[in-house]
């Protein structure tokens, strides 16, 4: 598994300081914070590494479900298959094995099972480029900007469902509020995280 120092400089190495790295970075902090109050239960490292490269497929496109094909590309052929995983995986919150193959990924679920798989997409949905957000304003964002788009957006409209489960089982289990760790971390917000 990568270091948070190696996984640093893939991010900049493919990254090149563009916008979207600073999406990822936010996306790690909120997640670093988040391994500390589930330190008993999560990977730290594998929840950081995995949210600071869950875009890194931005660097060859875009496109809202391709750049987690493209990162797991990237990631595999560098022979880090966990960190593959979680690209393809944090997009639409996974996909079945017969969607997968219409994206170009192998003939398998890319469906997250472990903790730190399901918990990068929830938290890349807190976060609105570099700023903490609502679930649901990011849910609008995202289709704003994606309006042209009917089949990602209906495809998005399931993958939202699913994510808003996971915020409540994620509130409900551990008594967690994603939303508030985001802002607490990205804000310097002193509000606790728990409720």
């Amino acid at each position: 598994m990568l270091s948070f120092t190696d996984a640093t400089e893939l991010l900049g190495r493919y990254g090149k300081n563009e916008a979207w790295t600073r999406h990822c970075l936010a996306v790690a902090r909120v997640a670093a914070k988040l391994s500390c109050t589930l330190r008993s239960v999560v990977d730290g490292r594998l929840l950081v590494v995995g949210a600071l490269l869950h875009d890194i497929g931005r660097y060859r496109t875009q496109d809202p479900i391709l750049h987690g094909v493209e990162g797991y590309r990237l990631l595999s052929s560098l022979g880090h298959p966990r960190e593959a995983f979680i690209c393809a995986s944090h997009v639409l919150c996974g996909m079945p094995a017969q969607e997968a193959v219409q994206y170009g990924l192998p003939d398998r679920d890319f469906l997250p099972l472990t903790l730190e798989e399901r918990l990068i997409p929830l938290i890349d949905g807190v976060v609105e480029f570099d700023q903490p957000t609502t679930f649901d304003q990011r849910c609008r964002s995202i289709s704003r900007r994606y309006q042209g788009n009917p089949a990602f957006l209906k495809r998005f409209e399931t993958a939202a469902e699913t994510a808003r489960c996971q915020l409540r089982k994620l509130q409900d289990e551990y008594g967690i509020s994603l939303e508030q760790v985001a802002k607490q971390t990205l804000c310097g917000d002193a509000a606790p995280a728990r409720s």
